[in-house]
């Protein structure tokens, strides 16, 4: 029985350690500045803008 109480406490203290990380890393996209800012930024940078006058012929 001890072994078995052992082993579930470190399958416990396991998923606590990856949940924790899970969630340092979802913050650290999420918040303003974070990776998701950077990749939309990145992207719309790559993107070119249309000007009025393409804009105009387009519509």
């Amino acid at each position: 029985m001890t072994k078995l109480f052992a082993i579930l406490i470190c399958l416990v203290f396991t998923l606590g350690i990856i949940v924790s990380s899970m969630g340092k890393v979802n913050s650290s996209i999420v918040k303003d500045g974070g990776l998701r800012d950077r990749a939309v930024d990145w992207i719309d940078k790559a993107v070119p803008a249309m000007n009025e006058d393409e804009q105009d012929n387009n519509e």
